[in-house]
């Protein structure tokens, strides 16, 4: 049965290429796979549209926490019946 080889990744060019070598007598030889240059050449995008998406949903959360705090204000004030006594006043008032 073989040996299992171990495997060296390489994730960056900063490497100088006396780190790269083998030395051909030793019994230790792993493999090297460059892992580096792939993630070097992913396009980016736009950087301004990445901010304006992540200003937008600031915005959104802050509006949904809003709204929903908004909304339980009211329904506590409805079931402690503040509600009805405000909208009661209203009718006395006018007649």
């Amino acid at each position: 049965m073989p040996k299992p080889r171990l495997q060296l990744i390489l994730c960056s060019d900063d490497i100088g290429p006396e780190a790269r070598r083998r030395r051909s007598g030793r019994s230790f030889r792993p493999s090297v796979i460059n892992g580096g240059k792939r993630a070097i050449a992913v396009p980016a995008g736009d950087p301004w549209q990445a901010w304006l998406e992540l200003f937008d949903l600031g915005v959104l959360v802050s509006q949904t926490n809003y709204l929903a705090f908004v909304a339980a204000s009211l329904a506590t004030l409805e079931s402690q019946g503040w509600a009805e006594r405000s909208e009661t006043r209203r009718h006395v008032h006018r007649h």
